[in-house]
Formats: structure tokens, sequence, C-alpha cells
């Protein structure tokens, strides 16, 4: 993974401007605060303005990679205010700076997968090789990725939606050798009418492996983008 060009890095700069551009309603901006130093942790945030109200809004997220889960106490959240979506998170950052500066993060990162346009379905397979996997076993090791998503009409009066991501190490003949389930298919969100991976990379070490998923919401307040993350300790 680590052979991974640089150039990987720059399409996604570039390719995040595009998916972020395209979508007319509340489409919020997602923000990379980064791996702690022992790469254990990963630090995320996201903001905007509502699609009707035009209140700015911001969040900030504080994973446990190896649990997939947010550290207790470590989710922070602004309460609608006046002025940009951005204002809003950077005072939202600075508050709470004393708690996230303690891992030290850094947005260093091997790029494995960044999606490309609008065009790729959610449920698309998607394939890269496992370049360190494949030094190690003398052969081409490769990484296939699926979202599999469900939706219910029968648990309110509203949608609601789940998913996995089933997570598969290949060889080159096509046979498994490692399998697993990446979140938490039995949980249920409401409104959440579809989800698709938009960026898949890890830690500088390559041992922490984080998933970027787009969800898409749509409720009373109008439709809106927002983003949220798996994770797995390899």
């Amino acid at each position: 993974m680590k052979r991974i060009v640089a150039s990987l890095a720059l399409f996604l700069c570039a390719s995040l401007l595009t998916t972020q551009t395209v979508f007319a309603g509340d489409a919020a901006v997602f923000s990379d605060i980064g791996f702690s130093s022992d790469g254990k942790v990963y630090v995320f945030g996201q903001y905007g303005k509502l699609d009707k109200t035009y209140e700015a809004w911001a969040e900030i997220y504080t994973v446990d990679v190896a649990g997939n889960v947010f550290v207790k106490n470590e989710v922070y959240k602004t309460k609608n205010k006046s002025g940009s979506g951005k204002n809003a998170y950077d005072r939202l950052l600075k508050s709470n700076s004393a708690k996230i500066d303690k891992y030290n993060c850094s947005k260093k990162q091997i790029p494995l997968y960044v999606r490309e346009s609008n065009t790729k379905a959610p449920g698309d397979e998607i394939i890269f090789k496992d370049f360190d996997g494949s030094e190690e076993a003398g052969e081409d090791i490769y990484y296939n990725i699926k979202l599999v998503s469900k939706k219910s009409w029968d648990r309110g009066p509203n949608v609601q939606s789940s998913f996995y991501i089933n997570l598969e190490k290949k060889d080159s003949e096509g046979n498994i050798i490692y399998s697993k389930k990446v979140g938490t298919p039995d949980y249920w969100r409401e409104n959440i009418t579809s989800y698709r991976i938009d960026r898949i990379f890890t830690d500088p070490a390559g041992k922490s492996l984080v998933f970027i998923v787009e969800k898409t919401l749509k409720d009373d307040k109008g439709t809106s983008i927002r983003y949220m993350v798996e994770t797995i300790r390899l």
C-alpha cells in the first residue's frame, strides 16, 4: 500500500471539489483532522448550512479505530448559528482544542480509493491492490470492497436504512484469504435513503483502515448530504 503514488492524493482533492459542487441541497463539507500519533484514533469533522433555514452547523467526531465507535464524550456539535458553516466549524474546533490536540493528529495517510464521480453505483464492487500484502505473500493480493445496504418502511412512518461493508482479500486466482464485515448491519438510521463509499485510506503504518461514507438524508428540513466513517484495525 505504501507504493501508491502521491498523484492519487492530488486527485483526491480535485475529486472532493467535484463531488461537493454537483449537489444542490445541503451538502456537508468533510474535514479530515487526521490520525493520532499511534494511528489508533481518527478524528474528522463536517460542516455546512441547513437547506431551508440556512443556519450554520458543525460537528467533530473522535473515533476509536479498533472498536469502530466514537470515543466517549468526544463528539462535538454546534447548535444552529448564523454566519458560515466554516466559521461555525472553526469555533467548534477551537473550543475543543484541548481534547483534540492531545492526539497530535496528522493528516498523513495512504490513499487507497477515491470515488471518481456520481456515476459509480453505491453497490459497485471496489477493487485495489494490497501492495504490502502482495510483497509478504510473494503474489498479487487484492482488496475487494462492497457496500451492502437495505431499506425498510416497516419500522415507523419514515424510511429507515442500514448497511455494512463487506471487506475481502483475494489472491491472484480469486481465492478469499481474508473476510470481514465492517459496520453495524443491524443498526437502522431514520430518514437515510442511501449510502456510498467516498474514500478509503489507512494511517501511514497501514494498520488503521478508514472508510469515508457519504449518506443522503431526506426529512422535513430538505435533502442533505452527510458523512460518517467505518473503521477497522488491520
